[in-house]
């Protein structure tokens, strides 16, 4: 008896540390509202795009644009957003660009609650908030 709980347990475990997220329901386009403490105004304009279909994220960091593959094979403990990269355009206030760069690096997994989308890193902090556009 004692085996088959053995059994039974490790089987759980195998499976729970498997099981593959919803990727689907972050296509589409999100507005950033905010990077960490910060809040990004309206006029910023900054987004992060999904198209699952192709693995794809893309984007705009109130300055330069994101681009970069979305692997969906990736566990809760892997990078998201390790394949990124960006365009290197000067602008005259970086503070968005320059907090959320940092920010997406440690992006490991994600939340969504209804039209909101929270990017967090590996001690389940929220990195990122987006809403859907």
């Amino acid at each position: 008896m004692l085996n088959l709980c053995v059994a039974l347990l490790a089987a759980y475990v195998m499976v729970s540390c498997t099981e593959k997220r919803d990727f689907g329901i972050l296509n589409g386009e999100w507005n950033v509202v905010s990077v960490g403490e910060l809040v990004v105004p309206d006029s910023a304009d900054v987004f992060m795009g999904f198209n699952i279909a192709e693995q794809l994220v893309y984007g705009n960091t109130g300055c330069n644009y994101l681009t970069g593959f979305f692997p969906l094979d990736t566990d809760s403990s892997t990078p998201l957003f390790s394949t990124i990269g960006s365009t290197r355009k000067w602008c005259a206030d970086m503070t968005i660009e320059n907090a959320m760069i940092p920010a997406l690096i440690d992006v490991v997994d994600f939340k969504v609650e209804g039209d909101t989308l929270c990017l967090l890193n590996a001690e389940g902090a929220t990195m990122l908030t987006l809403v859907k556009r």
